[in-house]
């Protein structure tokens, strides 16, 4: 399949029917139970409690983005940068609470809706609505609003029907039979079979579960709403100029606590040392992903550096039909040659921590103290000799040379390229624009790579489901690395019917210790930090352990 094949088919795949192209092209692209706090030796960094100040209402917030944002419908779009946008506007029933920094993951709190019920084994959800709640154009906000939403993403007879949002929002509406008005302030949801992630999956990047204004949606149609984005969230559209800037101001009928902050402008800086320059030179308050190496300075300056323990895992797939990679032996011995730990000190200069499995933090199921794989470069020679290459071979790897999320992933690349050629593995890299590279995730890695790397993950465990399902393969979904294995698959569906929580967390554990260890198919490397830098005047803003954050809070300093 060629790259403009692959695009095309992004939006037709069923598994996984989102364009990938815009899903992470822009974020990087992307709860429940009891997780620990890392004790890895890198850890966010932890000051102590500032003398409380009182906020100040007024001001403008500039935060120098990554990149430019996709559409602004949330139902139509993914990536992490555009939910950094799009969860100041809208809502959803449910809420992940990301006014905390002190969790493991994001709990989940009411939103739109002020309580659910789950019955019948998990097929059917009752919502209460929250009253007197409107949408930014005045609209009601009722369960009318709701069911027009969800038929929207869903129901193909509906005439706000969206074949774009059900293809983003395909796992929030996969296994969904009905969305029913029960009376203007409840709402039902009956499935047809149990999916215990469901709340946490419709509050991903990855196509969202948020509700629009029905008024606007039949006013601006399923096109024209992603440039007049309506909403009931804290803050609303003002206007966008594309690769220049998205305004949003407050909403002063907000029915939760009223922001601080006037407005909120997003310009897109792509390269991180314009992106660098534009903070110090103050043409913005706030960014993401700074070079690694000027940390400390900007820390020296003044400037605040927050970190946070987000769902972040930089990884690769292993190809498991390649003649050699596809040898158990040498998928072990790949990942104990890289010094991973090495690398988060001395090359990412602290801003991430070395991976231990592929579930990352932020989610329920994550384990710090899993590492399967401790670097060893003498037990990966033996590995490799056992397999019958004593010699090491030859292979290729990819990456791409940008993309958010990606951190430096071409001197990460030449890093893990040098500790392989010291245990006798000699690789070729071969790395792409990040739109061109997202296309090739569609396709299948051919005979001679041994591995295509990604920064992914989520606060949902379905994740794993997502990028390990043998159902999931090129071309319908992103398992690029063809591995199947029918255990997996028969835990994965056992864990998404599985209503209790604790059960569930081990049941995606187990799954982890298949993957990592009975098959070595995925190879993580580090955990990135979520490093956000602020000048000096921004206060109340908060780090969760997510790949998005709530604005409101936030106010500046006069």
């Amino acid at each position: 399949m060629s790259d403009k094949e692959a695009k095309k088919h992004l939006e037709e795949v069923f598994s996984l029917q989102i364009n990938r192209r815009n899903f992470l092209r822009l974020a990087g692209g992307m709860a429940a139970g009891a997780a620990l706090a890392s004790c890895q030796k890198t850890e966010p960094e932890k000051k102590a409690a500032p003398v409380a100040e009182k906020p100040k209402v007024g001001g403008t917030l500039i935060y120098g983005m990554e990149s430019e944002s996709d559409i602004l419908d949330p139902h139509s779009t993914g990536g992490w940068i555009t939910a950094r946008v799009t969860f100041q506007m809208f809502e959803g029933l449910a809420a992940e609470d990301l006014r905390r920094a002190d969790v493991a993951y994001p709990p989940i709190v009411p939103g739109l809706a002020t309580e659910w019920q789950v019955s019948d084994g998990g097929k059917t959800y009752v919502f209460k609505l929250r009253k007197g709640v409107k949408f930014h154009d005045d609209t009601p906000f009722d369960a009318e609003a709701v069911k027009f939403n969800y038929d929207r993403m869903m129901k193909k007879d509906a005439p706000q029907f969206y074949q774009r949002a059900r293809s983003y929002c395909n796992y929030i509406v996969q296994y969904l039979a009905s969305t029913d008005v029960v009376d203007s302030q409840t709402v039902k949801f009956t499935f047809k079979e149990p999916f215990a992630e469901w709340l946490p999956v419709g509050l991903q990047s990855m196509g969202q579960g948020l509700i629009i204004s029905p008024t606007a949606l039949k006013k601006y149609g399923n096109q024209g709403i992603a440039e007049h984005p309506v909403g009931t969230g804290p803050f609303k559209f003002v206007e966008r100029i594309r690769n220049e800037k998205i305004i949003l101001e407050r909403n002063n009928d907000y029915w939760g606590p009223k922001p601080y902050l006037d407005k909120i402008v997003y310009r897109p800086f792509p390269d991180a040392a314009a992106r660098l320059n534009a903070l110090l030179a103050g043409e913005c308050d706030m960014i993401l992903c700074p070079p690694p190496d000027s940390v400390q300075d900007l820390k020296n300056k003044g400037y605040t550096v927050s970190q946070s323990n987000a769902p972040h895992v930089w990884y690769f797939w292993l190809n498991m039909k390649d003649r050699i990679v596809g040898k158990l032996k040498v998928r072990q011995a790949i990942q104990m040659a890289v010094d991973r730990e090495k690398m988060a000190k001395d090359l990412l200069k602290g801003t991430a921590k070395a991976a231990g499995g592929i579930i990352p933090p932020g989610c329920s199921s994550y384990d710090p103290a899993y590492n399967p794989y401790p670097y060893d470069s003498q037990k990966a020679k033996q590995l490799l000799a056992e397999a019958g290459y004593p010699n090491g071979f030859e292979t290729i790897l990819m990456t791409s040379v940008d993309g958010s999320g990606q951190m430096i992933p071409v001197p990460m690349a030449e890093w893990i390229q040098r500790d392989l050629a010291a245990v006798g593995i000699k690789v070729k890299l071969e790395t792409y624009e990040w739109i061109t590279y997202l296309s090739k995730m569609f396709q299948s890695l051919k005979p001679g790579y041994g591995g295509y790397q990604l920064s992914w993950g989520m606060t949902t465990n379905y994740w794993i489901d997502v990028v390990s399902n043998s159902k999931r393969q090129p071309p319908d979904g992103v398992n690029i690395g063809n591995y199947a294995n029918p255990k997996v698959d028969k835990l994965l569906l056992e864990a998404q019917r599985e209503m209790d929580e604790t059960k569930r967390i081990g049941l995606y554990r187990q799954i982890q210790k298949v993957l990592m260890e009975e098959d070595a198919a995925f190879w993580p490397i580090v955990n990135d930090l979520n490093t956000i830098i602020l000048a000096k005047k921004v206060k109340g803003f908060i780090n969760p352990p997510e790949e998005w954050f709530q604005l409101s809070t936030v106010w500046i300093e006069s």
